[in-house]
């Protein structure tokens, strides 16, 4: 696999460009979803109810014909842990299609699908837990929200939330961020030890790569968030899970975990893409993919639409406050106000005084 720099931002860049040529096929209000795939920008989405993730994105050219990108068998699957509360690795469902709601946002664009879950582990413990699967307007971006509120009267342990994807096929490991030359050496054969490797390199991101397939990335959080994660086993090679906690979601508050996944659909209609496509054009979407990385530092912009309080994400660093403007300096209570007061006062009687003598002189 030839690599080669390719432009950098690739994710966001194109958001203003893809408003103009979206392709929707989804209610503009939130509507019960009827479990047919959905078309959304360059993409014709597949979403799963009973596991709530993403099954696959079929690409779809400007002609609207569409091609099989076999990029995900499942991505964002998300499972809790709360061993004190009988929460035992929990997947997060909806029992049924018409259970997810599913609009097109209105004021983002976004392509949103909404479960409350179903599970009944969360209501005897007294969460409440809602999935979003949101695909940003541009459709190169697909975000993972899971929110927990505690609506019990004392404060929730969650012991672990689980994120869980799994690409179409097991190939190679393109690509990582925060990587160590020495720690693994890319492109790498994905195998499940690999996540020994991706640990001690405190990688937040990858990028997955197969001959046959489009590729894709993940993006699990940020730096320095309030809460730390770890990759995990997941027992098979072109799996990847990530483990956030533990952390307290405080009675009567929400905590929320944020992930991505992301793909490049531009280059693939550009190089008129089908499945088992040349090398080169998988390398040249997957230089993208790598590339669209740097703009994950903050969760901030289109990455936060819809978060009311990017704060009460546990795996994001909170945004720094901006910096309060300068106040005018005020004079201080020592009187000198007074005394310039004083001084005006004077000058106006002074100059009063003048006119006054003035016209005695010119009726003298």
């Amino acid at each position: 696999m030839n690599r080669s720099v390719r432009r950098p931002g690739m994710a966001l860049a194109t958001v203003a460009l893809a408003c103009s040529t979206l392709l929707i096929a989804a209610p503009a209000h939130a509507a019960p979803w009827d479990g047919s795939d959905v078309e959304f920008g360059p993409g014709l989405w597949n979403v799963d109810a009973n596991y709530f993730d993403v099954e696959d994105v079929y690409l779809v050219f400007p002609d609207t014909s569409t091609e099989y990108t076999d990029i995900w068998d499942g991505a964002g699957e998300t499972s809790i842990d709360a061993s004190l509360l009988g929460v035992l690795d929990e997947t997060v469902f909806c029992t049924a299609d018409a259970d997810v709601d599913v609009e097109v946002e209105a004021g983002t664009g976004d392509l949103v699908f909404t479960c409350v879950a179903d599970n009944a582990a969360f209501a005897t413990a007294d969460l409440e837990v809602v999935s979003e699967i949101r695909v940003l307007v541009g459709g190169e971006i697909v975000r993972f929200v899971t929110t927990i509120t505690n609506v019990g009267l004392v404060d929730a342990t969650i012991d672990a939330v689980r994120i869980e994807t799994d690409f179409g096929t097991s190939d190679f490991l393109y690509d990582y961020g925060n990587q160590s030359d020495g720690i693994l050496a890319v492109p790498a054969v994905e195998q499940p030890s690999n996540y020994t490797a991706l640990n001690t390199a405190e990688a937040l991101w990858i990028v997955h790569w197969d001959e046959d397939d489009a590729p894709g990335g993940l993006v699990m959080g940020s730096e320095n968030p309030a809460t730390s994660g770890a990759w995990e086993d997941s027992g098979s090679s072109d799996e990847y899970l990530y483990s956030y906690g533990p952390f307290t979601v405080p009675a009567g508050e929400s905590r929320s975990i944020v992930t991505f996944a992301t793909w490049d659909p531009q280059t693939l209609i550009d190089g008129d893409y089908t499945n088992s496509p040349p090398e080169s054009l998988v390398n040249d979407s997957a230089d993208q993919v790598v590339a669209g990385m740097a703009d994950f530092d903050v969760l901030d912009g289109v990455l936060a639409n819809g978060i009311e309080d990017v704060s009460m994400v546990v795996n994001w660093e909170a945004a720094a406050a901006p910096e309060p403007e300068p106040e005018e300096p005020e004079l201080a209570d020592t009187g000198a106000g007074d005394v310039l007061a004083a001084g005006l006062a004077a000058v106006l009687v002074l100059g009063l005084g003048g006119v006054l003598v003035a016209r005695r002189r010119a009726t003298a």
